[in-house]
């Protein structure tokens, strides 16, 4: 490992010597190599306290991380409500994690700690003063997902790391890590193995300037960190200070004769910061589901770590574990109907000896093992479907087993809300198949709270609860249901996401209510509000006056007439169903007047809508009518008035005139010669004015068929239309006249033949009696007419 580099004397800048009063332990997150030699350092040293690099105010959970009834893997779930807007003027909620496995080093420290009974105890800053002394957009308050407190991507990422594999001809920082880091770092003694580390560690950092250091509140946290050893090391002879490696040299620096400067640390009461021990996943640990911390498949490095633990000597560990690995996905393939021989095991466990004596390895690693079984198992070309032993493989070597905190007395509010309902209604919450319920919602004391619990759920992401049927809001079906059926099933992210959403709020209702708020904060569109809204109403979540005053603004400021459309929709059904769901959603009645201002203001300008909107503007136009005539009256002469303005403009989508006039005429049948009026100008119209007439019919009859009742006047004007074109302009306007007529009712389809039948002097029964056309027939048709088009074409070319 030490023909890596040749810069020897930096690990000389940081000694490691078992006589000095305090030592720095550098460690990669989740790496058995740092745990083993972490552990032999612990023995050897017998350190008086042990630090390690994590905040400080979770000090009191570590017997329970430590305590036996604890399985990893576990995290410490930290949250913090910046009310006072100290990090910014956003007031935001922060969270992150600190996961625990058990070839984590910072663990491996507590534990060997706790065996010998040596005290040990976390020495960075708490989670708000590091956000406090972070900049925006960096660190933890960079824009991700979810944060972990380890971060090791400078060593992944680093300008050096790249050079680095490019020199060693590996593929990847991961690869190179294990071959001269877990692989060989077992080799050596924990005095080499430390400088080795620093090595690395220190020339990676030479590539960060001060200024990126200092805003993602490194500095901070290495200045505090050298504080509580210095303290320490007042108070004892020998001190071990356990920290990623990235912070080593910050910190030595400092402690050789750095000033260190006293934090100040704010006071935050139990609501608004807190910590709690929390079951994690394999999956979550995986590095590379996003946390950018820790190793990559950490359960084939916690079968590493187990192993290192039970044996006295660490030669054939890894070559173990990959052997039980690979025989894990030849059954994990069996199992699937995967065809792998056992021809094809023998040849890539062949293939692991002969890579590994290949890249001079003194063994086999996890990346030996992908060579092998994509060359021994992979038949042909390497696809999707072909490359399943190997997805099988990352699978087992990352692990789908989830931790469990043994002690009760720190169970987050959010969860034990959550237990006390599922207790209240009875649900079965320790069976490992999913149960089916019925909710019945208006015929039982309980059925109305229930639905709300199980829509909160939901809402909080918790993947507990599926409801099968019932009436759907957010699609405008089944509003008529009484019942609903849900499927429901503890699993593990349920317990994870309360726990996430542990800053939002102290029982579930609470939570949901600060989401929805932040949700509404954080939106600009009224179609989205409404959603909001629709998803408060199932959860029986009124809203604040700030909740009211922030939509109200959303409406105000929304300018797209079909979001405020697409909301209108939503306001009104809540509306409708206050009375039925026995609950008053006082925000509905106001959010609907101010949609149907907004809409009277900016719908004539609506009449020139490109066409892939006009059917989508006709809806919202049926919708106004339906409100201004059914609840909202006052508003129905301002509506009209908006109709007649549209239908004035030189310029209009003839779907859209066509509703306008047909709204208009079911107001008073007396403005039914306006649409004849407009009919006749499509008909005396060119070519392309002619074909905008079925269009015109479309919208017409959508919003009055019973026009066409009054006598033969459309009728005829239909059948002008359609005599008038050719027969490739008929086909193209086909699809429209379908539509106009598709609204009528099997009588008045009956009324319209008698009519037509009557122009022509025939008998109605006729016009029923002739056999259609085959749709797929004449589609196919067309396609055998473009290609004898096409090779017609390609001959005159020729």
């Amino acid at each position: 490992m030490d023909r890596i580099s040749g810069y020897s004397q930096v690990s000389e800048i940081i000694p490691f010597d078992y006589s000095l009063p305090f030592l720095l332990f550098p460690v990669r997150h989740h790496s058995p190599a740092c745990s083993w030699q972490l552990i032999r350092a612990i023995k050897e040293y017998q350190p008086d306290v042990v630090l390690i690099e994590g905040p400080e105010n979770a000090n009191d959970l570590i017997p329970i991380l430590t305590a036996e009834s604890t399985k990893l893997p576990a995290a410490l779930y930290y949250y913090y409500k910046d009310k006072k807007k100290i990090v910014s003027d956003e007031a935001e909620d922060y969270k992150c994690y600190y996961p625990f496995i058990y070839s984590s080093p910072e663990y491996n420290a507590l534990k060997t700690a706790s065996d010998l009974d040596i005290e040990a105890r976390f020495m960075d800053l708490p989670y708000s003063e590091i956000l406090i002394t972070t900049a925006e957009n960096k660190g933890l308050r960079s824009e991700k997902d979810k944060h972990s407190y380890t971060d090791d991507s400078r060593l992944i990422y680093s300008s050096f790391c790249k050079r680095l594999c490019e020199k060693t001809g590996l593929r990847s920082f991961e690869e190179f890590w294990e071959k001269y880091f877990e692989i060989e770092g077992l080799r050596l003694s924990v005095q080499d193995f430390v400088q080795q580390m620093y090595t690395y560690c220190i020339i990676t950092r030479n590539d960060e300037s001060e200024e990126n250091l200092t805003a993602d509140g490194t500095l901070a946290r290495e200045n505090h960190m050298a504080l509580r050893i210095s303290e320490a090391l007042r108070e004892n002879k020998k001190v071990l200070a356990v920290t990623g490696c990235f912070h080593s040299l910050g910190i030595y620096r400092l402690l050789s004769g750095g000033k260190i400067k006293k934090e100040r640390l704010h006071k935050h009461s139990a609501k608004d910061e807190g910590c709690f021990p929390m079951a994690y996943s394999y999956e979550a640990a995986d590095a590379l589901s996003g946390y950018a911390s820790g190793m990559q498949r950490p359960y084939f490095y916690d079968c590493i770590m187990k192993r290192l633990c039970n044996c006295e000597q660490p030669e054939g560990v890894y070559g173990d574990t990959v052997l039980e690995l690979l025989i894990g996905t030849v059954r994990a393939c069996d199992r699937r109907d995967i065809p792998v021989s056992m021809a094809d095991a023998a040849a890539a466990q062949s293939m692991l000896s002969g890579l590994a004596a290949l890249r001079d390895c003194h063994e086999w690693g996890i990346y030996e093992l992908e060579d092998a079984i994509t060359s021994s198992f992979i038949k042909g070309e390497k696809t999707l479907s072909t490359a399943m032993p190997i997805e099988l493989m990352h699978r087992l070597a990352t692990g789908n087993k989830t931790g469990h905190i043994g002690d009760k007395d720190h169970i987050p509010p959010l969860i034990t809300d959550f237990d006390e309902q599922c207790k209240k209604f009875r649900l079965k919450t320790k069976t490992v198949t999913k149960n089916k319920t019925e909710v019945p919602l208006f015929t039982t004391a309980n059925g109305m709270e229930l639905s709300r619990f199980f829509h909160r759920t939901v809402f909080l992401g918790t993947d507990f609860a599926l409801r099968l049927k019932g009436p759907d809001l957010h699609r405008r079906k089944d509003r008529s249901r009484v019942r609903e059926e849900w499927l429901y099933k503890r699993v593990p992210a349920t317990d994870a996401a309360l726990i996430d959403h542990t800053a939002d709020g102290f029982t579930i209702e609470e939570a949901c209510r600060t989401c929805a708020s932040r949700m509404l904060r954080r939106t600009d569109h009224c179609d989205t509000a409404a959603h909001i809204l629709v998803d408060c109403f199932q959860m029986g979540i009124d809203l604040s006056d700030a909740d009211k005053t922030c939509v109200e603004n959303i409406l105000n400021m929304d300018g797209d007439f079909f979001s405020v459309g697409s909301g209108l929709k939503y306001f009104i059904i809540l509306m409708e169903l206050q009375k039925l769901y026995n609950t008053e959603f006082t925000a509905a009645e106001n959010c609907i007047k101010r949609c149907i201002t907004r809409i009277l203001t900016t719908l004539p300008d609506m009449a020139a809508v490109k066409e892939k909107h006009s059917a989508d503007c006709a809806a919202i136009m049926h919708t106004m009518s339906k409100a201004v005539t059914d609840s909202f009256s006052e508003y129905r002469e301002d509506y009209e008035n908006a109709l007649f303005s549209l239908c004035s403009k030189a310029d209009k989508d003839p779907f859209v005139y066509g509703t306008a006039l047909g709204i208009l005429y079911s107001y008073d049948t007396n403005r039914r010669t306006l649409a004849e009026k407009a009919m006749t100008g499509y008909l005396r119209g060119d070519k392309n004015i002619q074909k905008q007439g079925a269009e015109f019919l479309n919208g017409l009859f959508n919003a009055a068929r019973d026009i066409i009742m009054t006598d033969n006047t459309f009728i005829e004007m239909t059948d002008k239309l359609i005599c008038g074109l050719e027969y490739e302009d008929f086909i193209e306007i086909l699809p429209s006249l379908k539509l106009a007529f598709s609204c009528f009712t099997p009588y008045e389809i009956q009324q319209t033949a008698a009519a037509a039948a009557k122009l022509y002097d025939t008998d109605q029964n006729e016009l029923f009696k002739n056999d259609s056309i085959d749709e797929k027939l004449y589609s196919f048709g067309l396609t055998v007419d473009k290609e004898i088009m096409k090779l017609l074409s390609e001959e005159e070319k020729a």
